[in-house]
């Protein structure tokens, strides 16, 4: 369902989670890596994160 879910969501959110939880980079790493400011990483895993919730829910709700 995880997967899934991450596969719904925009390709710069794909990254910056999987550069800051499947490879556990610091916030400095992925920025380095995506070629963005720290806060702009911050900021982007954030959105990543609620656009993951969203995608769950919807999964949530079709397997009912």
């Amino acid at each position: 369902m995880l997967a899934r879910a991450i596969s719904h969501i925009k390709p710069e959110y794909q990254e910056v989670v999987s550069l800051r939880f499947v490879s556990e980079l610091s916030h400095f790493e992925t920025a380095k890596i995506m070629g963005r400011s720290e806060g702009a990483v911050r900021v982007l895993q954030h959105r990543a994160l609620k656009a993951l919730r969203r995608s769950l829910g919807q999964a949530a709700k079709k397997e009912l």
